[in-house]
């Protein structure tokens, strides 16, 4: 249906997940960088998210881009590795690509937007291109001084000076760095559609320091999952509900190095797209994803909510097969599965799936 994914717009997010040092009473050893959105552009109060931003076909996806990976010294099979091996059912997003294969060009995305938004600036130098075959690496953040505030504005201005700025310090983005984690798809009710796909990329350390984007970013946090989903409940911060749904799963894996192997690993097995439907039943609203038995064959085609005439509890009691979270307000969302993980990803940490035999 090609007239309906013409209103989705690509985009790419990443999850920068830093190592941490607490002391051993801590849960989690890393934390995850979101940033808060200035209010210009924000659609709701203290809206934070992951760095990211909308594909930009002719500055991501120019056969520029291949040119100058190949003078660099890449290799096709260097470029082999980030192609996905997913067997069937690719999102279309992933599926497409004009000079080169959007496993590449929307990482391009992922990297240049974490530059353009918080001065992260995830390159390689030449002289280190041997190990990109060997996947699970931390992700290299360039350190040496160069303009940056100079560069970020140039970016922010027109995304084909990303390249540029690729030339004129002689690095290359690190591609191999970032792990395929998530897409998702704007649900059909919404004016602004996009298609995202979330990368996460593991930093040895978060004393990178952050250059803001004043016009798009008024804060970053470097917080650990279960700070951000308190924090969103408590109403500091508000996470958009799909970002809660991936810290719920981010709760599930306390260690860094861990987490950095299962993200590599799994990174291969490629996305089932998850588009919310949404379901309204007395004062909350119920968002379905793929596996639940309330969801439908074609969800872009659920431009407004449907309406179920029984009460919430009623619902979810006779929930056989659920994917599911429910919206009291902005911050009181419950998520609940009791099936298998797909694509072999983290399950909802435990504390946070409530299992509606237990409700």
């Amino acid at each position: 249906n090609m007239t309906a994914t013409k209103e989705y717009r690509p985009s790419a997010s990443l999850i920068l997940a830093s190592k941490q040092t607490f002391p051993a009473s801590e849960q989690y050893d890393y934390s995850v960088l979101i940033i808060k959105r200035t209010e210009r552009i924000a659609y709701a109060p203290n809206h934070c998210v992951f760095p990211g931003g909308v594909f930009e076909r002719d500055a991501d996806e120019s056969s520029d881009w291949l040119a100058y990976l190949y003078s660099s010294g890449v290799t096709d099979s260097q470029l082999d590795v980030l192609k996905s091996h997913q067997s069937s059912g690719r999102p279309e997003l992933m599926s497409q690509g004009d000079n080169f294969t959007r496993d590449i060009s929307l990482r391009i995305t992922a990297v240049r937007e974490a530059f353009e938004e918080v001065g992260i600036l995830i390159c390689r130098p030449f002289n280190s291109l041997e190990d990109l075959m060997s996947t699970g690496q931390p992700a290299h953040v360039l350190l040496q001084p160069f303009e940056r505030e100079l560069w970020q504005q140039r970016v922010h201005h027109d995304a084909k000076q990303f390249l540029e700025l690729c030339r004129h310090l002689n690095v290359i983005p690190d591609l191999w760095a970032l792990s395929e984690w998530s897409v998702w798809r704007s649900p059909a009710s919404v004016t602004r559609k996009y298609d995202t796909v979330y990368y996460f990329a593991a930093l040895e350390s978060n004393n990178v320091p952050l250059l803001l984007e004043p016009s798009e970013v008024a804060a970053a946090y470097w917080l650990h999952p279960g700070d951000c989903l308190l924090q969103s409940k408590e109403g500091i911060i508000w996470l958009p509900f799909l970002l809660l749904y991936e810290t719920a799963r981010l709760m599930s894996m306390k260690h860094w190095q861990q987490l950095l192997e299962f993200a590599s690993k799994r990174s291969k097995r490629g996305s089932t797209v998850f588009q919310p439907i949404y379901y309204r039943c007395d004062g909350c609203l119920l968002g379905v994803l793929p596996g639940d038995e309330l969801y439908l064959n074609n969800p872009q085609n659920c431009t407004e909510s449907i309406v179920l005439p029984d009460s919430i509890a009623e619902v979810n009691k006779r929930a056989k097969h659920y994917h599911r979270y429910i919206i009291y307000n902005y911050h009181r969302v419950d998520f609940a599965s009791n099936l298998p993980p797909l694509d072999d990803h983290l399950p909802l940490q435990n504390l946070v799936n409530a299992q509606f035999a237990k409700l």
